[in-house]
């Protein structure tokens, strides 16, 4: 097996995977427990599914046991924080349309890639996540930058 691993060719890989991990400017909590078992903790909580914003905050923010927050890094709160703003500041304002959860999400974390889903695990794709037929195509402002 070390022989394996000292081949060249892996040496390359892990050289690769080293240098794309330096370019991750926000990351996972380190954990056992998987955002899959997060979320299916939620369902059993508060009877529905998480959304976007709500995925975000339990794969980056754990919530301590003397009420306060710690989050893995300040740009993973800063962005929550911009999030939750932008929600607040539509329904405080009479003329604005609401913003939903979903276009908060976007407009702070920017588009998903085609066939993946942002912030929702490996596993998850437009179709697991958003259902049969719908997804970025399908939702109406998705697209929208608000």
């Amino acid at each position: 097996m070390c022989e394996k691993w000292n081949t060249r060719e892996e040496q390359d890989i892990a050289e690769c995977n080293r240098q794309n991990r330096s370019h991750q400017n926000m990351t996972y909590q380190q954990r056992r427990t998987s955002i899959y078992q997060l979320k299916d903790d939620f369902v059993k909580t508060h009877q529905r599914e998480p959304n976007r914003m709500e995925v975000f905050r339990m794969g980056r923010c754990k919530d301590l046991p003397d009420g306060t927050q710690r989050w893995v890094d300040d740009e993973s709160n800063d962005r929550f924080e911009r999030m939750t703003q932008m929600m607040t500041l539509s329904l405080q304002s009479d003329d604005a349309a609401p913003v939903s959860v979903e276009d908060a999400f976007i407009a702070v974390m920017g588009r998903d890639r085609p066939g993946r889903v942002r912030c929702a695990g490996k596993a998850e794709t437009l179709r697991t996540w958003y259902g049969r037929g719908k997804g970025s195509s399908s939702l109406g402002g998705y697209h929208t930058q608000v």
